[in-house]
């Protein structure tokens, strides 16, 4: 807080210094006054042992008279500047009450959206919004107000005056319906040790009530209902909520270790204790006004803003390098919010080992609780190839034939469906004088209507089709599961005769984002 950001004492009167410098005189011997533009400076001794108790004291007082004393070592000596307290507006509690009842309908909505993935449900109805908000929406919320409510009763502990929880609602298309919450701290932070207690006690909380939501949640997931990989979920402006990824954060995959089962999809309650995880991990980056910011600059001064513009630069960075863009909105929210955090009213006071300690362990709990890409669409990566084998004789009615065995990967973190085609795309026959004719035209349609195709599928189901291009029907799609190949034999034959045939085959995924989940690979059948 600058010395002058509250403008200059009124009526600097002797009586009114007097006053001011008496006040400071049953705290500190005052052995020099020097009366400012905007300020009253005063020159004091004082004891190491009792100058935080004492000041705080004073603080409090003078807090209550209309000002606000700073506490500053210059050249060896402690000064204490004393400036008008800054008007504060009165507290609304209609618009907690308000923001909290949208909030509250804004994660039910969420919720419901993630349930109905969850259980691929085919449209919403009232048990999705009363499991979205049993399971998602109270979840969150109770970690939320968790975290803020430790912001709220540290700083009424510690004197200072502070609004109950502002909770910020968003609609979908944001996945989970809510930006957050805050604590409005009305004064400012007396010392290092309040700025530490007071920014450090909403993560903690927020983060030790993440830990069991997480793990129930987990747990619930081993019997996650069992939803076909055709099913997309429902979208909302352009947010398929059945075809998203969370980040691994190494909290997030130790939980995982508590599980005995490789997990298919989470629940929404899990899905509750990741966004608690999540949440504290980016309160805790050290830059401006996030909780952070508050412990950090407790910890180690005015040289937190160096590591200030550090952090919003990594922002920027991975929001471009990783393609996630809601880095850059939160680097561009700390830089409007400030970089460069106030120091507290008495900045001379030591913090003390134990806390230095606590430190360490928030350090930790922001190392291992932070994703690079938070949210992500799964790129839709399939590769497919092929090879070819011919049968001893062709099948009877065909005069050619080639079995073909297809390889179909799937390159992404989670099980996909697909669609299989093939198709003949080119044919040549004998000519005059042993010559090589390709097909146009009719002749061309005629020879490949009279293809044959056998789909021998993974899941043991065959599939014949007949025809130049042909496609698995839908209700026979194959599923690979995560970073996993699926190999499908399949025989084609024809009734006419030919030199040889190009085959082609390709893949499409269900659910796949517009341009991938495409696949085709090419062969030729030689028949002579």
């Amino acid at each position: 807080m600058a010395a002058g950001a509250s403008g200059p004492l009124p009526n600097q009167s002797g009586t009114e210094l007097e006053r001011i410098r008496s006040a400071v005189a049953v705290y500190f011997p005052v052995y020099e006054t020097r009366v400012g533009p905007q300020s009253l400076l005063l020159a004091i001794h004082a004891d190491r042992a009792s100058l935080a108790s004492q000041f705080d004291r004073l603080r409090q007082e003078l807090w209550t008279l209309g000002y606000v004393p700073l506490l500053r070592r210059e050249s060896g000596e402690d000064f204490i500047e004393v400036v008008r307290r800054p008007k504060t507006g009165r507290s609304r509690l209609w618009i907690n009450i308000l923001l909290i009842a949208g909030t509250f309908g804004t994660t039910v909505f969420a919720g419901a959206l993630i349930w109905l993935t969850y259980v691929g449900g085919p449209s919403l109805g009232a048990t999705d919004f009363l499991y979205g908000a049993i399971y998602f929406s109270l979840p969150v919320m109770l970690i939320l107000g968790l975290h803020e409510s430790a912001h709220y009763v540290m700083a009424r502990r510690r004197h200072l005056d502070a609004s109950l929880p502002y909770f910020v609602p968003i609609p979908p298309p944001f996945l989970f319906g809510t930006l957050g919450a805050f604590v409005s701290i009305r004064e400012p932070f007396p010392d290092k040790k309040a700025l530490f207690d007071i920014g450090a006690a909403g993560p903690l909380a927020g983060f030790v009530a993440s830990i069991p939501i997480a793990l129930v949640g987990l747990f619930m997931s081993i019997h996650a209902p069992v939803v076909p990989a055709t099913y997309c979920g429902p979208t909302i402006l352009g947010t398929s909520y059945g075809n998203l990824l969370i980040g691994d954060s190494l909290f997030w995959a130790f939980l995982q270790l508590f599980v005995p089962v490789t997990l298919v999809s989470l629940s929404p309650l899990a899905l509750a204790g990741w966004v608690g995880i999540f949440v504290t991990a980016i309160n805790l980056l050290p830059a401006g006004q996030l909780d952070g910011g508050h412990i950090f600059r407790a910890l180690f001064g005015d040289r937190t803003r160096y590591v200030s513009y550090a952090i919003v630069i990594f922002l920027f960075g991975i929001g471009l390098l990783a393609g996630y863009v809601g880095w850059l909105f939160f680097a561009l929210l700390i830089l409007l919010l400030g970089l460069r955090h106030p120091p507290p009213l008495n900045d001379v006071s030591p913090l003390g080992g134990p806390r230095y300690a606590l430190g360490a362990v928030v350090l930790a709990i922001l190392i291992s609780g932070f994703v690079l890409v938070p949210l992500s669409t799964p790129t839709g990566s399939v590769g497919l190839s092929s090879t070819i084998a011919y049968p001893g004789s062709p099948p009877p009615g065909a005069l050619v034939a080639a079995n073909a065995t297809i390889v179909l990967a799937n390159g992404d973190p989670v099980a996909h469906g697909y669609l299989l085609t093939g198709a003949v795309t080119n044919v040549s026959v004998a000519g005059a004088n042993n010559s090589t004719v390709y097909l146009t035209g009719q002749d061309f349609a005629n020879w490949a209507k009279n293809s044959s195709w056998v789909w021998r599928l993974p899941d043991g189901v065959v599939v014949t089709l007949s025809g130049g291009s042909v496609t698995i029907p839908a209700s026979d799609y194959v599923t690979v599961n995560a970073s996993k190949n699926a190999t499908i034999p399949v025989a084609f034959s024809n009734s006419g005769v030919a030199r040889a045939a190009v085959l082609e085959f390709s893949v499409d995924q269900y659910c796949a984002s517009s341009g991938t989940g495409t696949a085709t690979t090419t062969i030729t059948a030689l028949f002579g």
